[in-house]
């Protein structure tokens, strides 16, 4: 992992005001071959000592690693060092060329490179060659193998990491889609509707002010609305697994004895599990390892995050020799994931 060469606005030529508030974590690059990941990791504060306490984010499609920046500074307050990644086709991560460089038109490329099980192997490299952890503050034990946090389709960018062997020591899905081509491919044009690429950024704050959002939300949401490439939103949106179920079913026999926790949105708010996969995964998980959110979407992390973070302490606080990561006081409102 290396400081982030893209200090300010990551589109070429771009730059972001020098009052524009940004996240709170620190921006890296994780350069692999063909491609170079932006990350945002949160620390520990100084003095403090990390207690080896370990979370990888995985975002969904049009969000970006900023969306994550309250759930992040939250859990490194409580000790845990928590790393962010920029999916490819989102936020600062570009393709690049064969000199490393970034591919000057990210549209150019071909929509077979977000094909999920491509994206999770680059993905499970990208979470190798994240930097060790120091040793646990006060002892000389060796950080804890890290959890991971999959968001909607970052929720199967994990599960297709965890196959190419990404180190984890549990998985935490929330809210990952169960969806029918038809609405994949319904999908795929809401976010071409949504999306604004080339658009300047303070135009693209004022827009998501104008749709709703409000607080720190707003500065993640107009970033993923200009960054995100609508080439990798329309190709993920159409290419998920005909069968999902029976997809994770054929994963979990591959992994039987990998904790996962599944956090579910409510299906009549918009949450994307139906009534009927969340019974079978209850089935196949243990009833105490899903955790419904009533009211709640697809996105509880932002639409009530004081909520979110206390189911998601509970899940974390399983996580191998740790006590609840309980973070009490959050404020509502974050940008999607």
């Amino acid at each position: 992992m290396t400081p982030s060469s893209d200090a300010g606005d990551p589109r070429p030529g771009g730059a972001s005001p020098q009052n524009a508030p940004g996240p709170s974590g620190t921006r890296h690059d994780l350069v692999l071959p063909g491609i170079r990941f932006s990350a945002l990791r949160w620390s520990p504060p100084a003095g403090a000592g990390s207690d080896g306490r370990h979370l990888v984010i995985l975002h969904g499609v049009t969000g970006n690693a900023m969306a994550w920046d309250g759930v992040g500074m939250a859990l490194a307050r409580q000790g845990w060092t928590v790393d962010a990644l920029d999916l490819p086709g989102h936020g600062r991560t570009r393709w690049t060329d064969g000199d490393g460089l970034p591919v000057p038109d990210q549209e150019s490329v071909g929509a077979e490179r977000y094909e999920l099980r491509h994206v999770g192997e680059l993905v499970a490299r990208a979470i190798r060659t994240l930097p060790p952890l120091p040793p646990r503050a006060g002892t000389t034990s060796p950080p804890a193998t890290p959890a991971i946090l999959g968001h909607s389709w970052g929720a199967g960018v994990a599960v297709m990491a965890i196959d190419a062997g990404a180190p984890v020591a549990r998985l935490v899905l929330l809210d990952p889609p169960f969806m029918t081509p038809a609405q994949g491919a319904e999908m795929a044009s809401s976010f071409a509707a949504e999306l604004r690429p080339g658009m300047d950024l303070e135009a693209a704050r004022a827009l998501v002010r104008e749709q709703g959002e409000t607080g720190e939300s707003v500065e993640a949401r107009a970033h993923a609305i200009i960054e995100t490439s609508p080439l990798a939103a329309g190709a993920i949106a159409r290419g998920g697994p005909r069968n999902p179920v029976e997809v994770m079913a054929a994963w979990r026999a591959r992994h039987p004895d990998l904790p996962v926790d599944v956090i579910a949105g409510d299906p009549s708010s918009g949450g994307m599990i139906p009534p009927p996969v969340l019974r079978l995964l209850r089935m196949a998980l243990g009833p105490s390892h899903v955790h419904e959110m009533p009211g709640l979407g697809h996105s509880p992390n932002r639409e009530d995050r004081e909520r979110f973070m206390q189911v998601l302490g509970e899940v974390l606080g399983q996580h191998p020799g740790q006590g609840p990561a309980q973070v009490p006081g959050q404020v509502p409102g974050q940008g999607r994931g």
